[in-house]
């Protein structure tokens, strides 16, 4: 990357906690069972959500020791493997809140687009130090969103978190499998232009850095 270019580089890793509970399955590993994805498979661990819940933050806490918490991002994804609504995790963000904002990181990547995750306000009390990745696109859905729709998603961004701490993002990534994307590239280049004029548009015109 640094022979492309000298600007600050982002780079996206799968988290401790998605490793360890997807690479080793019965589902998976069982011949018998191979119809069935690691996704389904999570999905039909039933544990302990408090366990869980301390278990990905030991895991987090190991892999993060030692790094800069300013440049660490954590992205809690509820499901991108389907474009069926039906069929992905639902539910706000109340019952991770301890687990957020005790995350060694300084930028939580949150999906807030889709109306599966809840209010935006239920996240008002996490700790002011945190910036907030919004999620402002529905990177599932074909219709590219309007530039006055992504207005208003990041007004209220705004106004729960402050303009200094707000990061603009698609709820999820473009391209969860990379030979059968959930968006086609255009798609997803037409919904990251609308987020761009939307940006300028709330900074103060087209014009505005």
């Amino acid at each position: 990357m640094r022979t492309l270019t000298a600007k600050p580089v982002k780079v996206a890793l799968p988290g401790p906690y998605l490793l360890t509970r997807t690479m080793w399955m019965e589902c998976v590993s069982d011949r018998a069972s191979r119809q069935r994805t690691f996704m389904c498979g999570a999905l039909g661990a039933r544990r302990d959500p408090a366990e869980e819940l301390a278990l990905a933050a030991r895991l987090l806490a190991e892999v993060t020791a030692g790094m800069p918490r300013d440049r660490l991002a954590l992205h809690v994804c509820r499901g991108n493997w389907t474009p069926d609504e039906r069929a992905a995790l639902t539910g706000d963000y109340a019952p991770l809140l301890p687990f957020l904002a005790a995350a060694p990181v300084g930028t939580l990547v949150l999906e807030a687009c889709t109306h599966r995750a809840g209010a935006l306000e239920v996240l008002a009390d996490l700790p002011s130090a945190l910036r907030i990745g919004v999620g402002v696109l529905d990177q599932k859905a074909p219709r590219v969103e309007t530039v006055d729709e992504v207005v208003v998603r990041i007004e209220r961004a705004v106004q729960v978190f402050g303009v200094e701490r707000v990061l603009l993002n698609p709820d999820c990534g473009f391209a969860t499998f990379a030979d059968n994307p959930i968006a086609s590239a255009d798609v997803a280049e037409a919904k990251l232009r609308v987020a761009v004029e939307a940006a300028r548009r709330v900074r103060g015109g087209p014009g505005a850095a």
